[in-house]
């Protein structure tokens, strides 16, 4: 399958990206990178900061590729998806475990937000910080490779 056909499917839709998009989009990034770091905050809250910036560097890869989710349920699941066919520097395995990690933080942030207080862990917290660093990394170069034009003076986007 690939975007193209998904968008028959009416599971995205075609839409060009601009570089300011792509620097908004990482100004959310960072902000959640932040917002992770703040200790003065539940784990739980850190650890939704950390996953909302891995999302969002889905979209980002989703966006720069030409692409946005249509209206709809499933919205998050849908970004997360689109790694499988946007982060193109990544063999298709790597992109596949990208989506099943995704999934996986996107379980334990439902579980926190709307059943259970004090769930994330230590270790959970760091994996998913962890995570969103490697991804931003990724992501950052894909773009470099691969949609040049969407990135300009990112000095202070690094």
């Amino acid at each position: 399958m690939s975007l193209e056909k998904l968008v028959q499917l009416g599971w995205y839709k075609a839409e060009p990206s601009s570089p300011k998009e792509i620097a908004d989009l990482f100004s959310i990034v960072d902000r959640s990178k932040a917002d992770s770091r703040v200790e003065g905050i539940s784990d739980d809250l850190r650890f939704q900061a950390a996953y909302n910036g891995i999302l969002t560097l889905a979209n980002i890869a989703l966006r720069a590729s030409g692409f946005r989710v249509s209206l709809g349920q499933g919205h998050h699941q849908r970004v997360t998806e689109s790694l499988e066919y946007t982060l193109t520097s990544q063999d298709a395995t790597a992109r596949e475990k990208w989506v099943r990690k995704i999934k996986s933080h996107s379980q334990k942030r439902n579980t926190t937000s709307y059943d259970l207080a004090g769930g994330v862990s230590p270790t959970e917290l760091a994996q998913v910080t962890k995570d969103l660093t490697a991804l931003r990394e990724q992501v950052k170069s894909w773009l470099r490779d691969a949609h040049p034009e969407l990135l300009h003076d990112d000095s202070h986007h690094t």
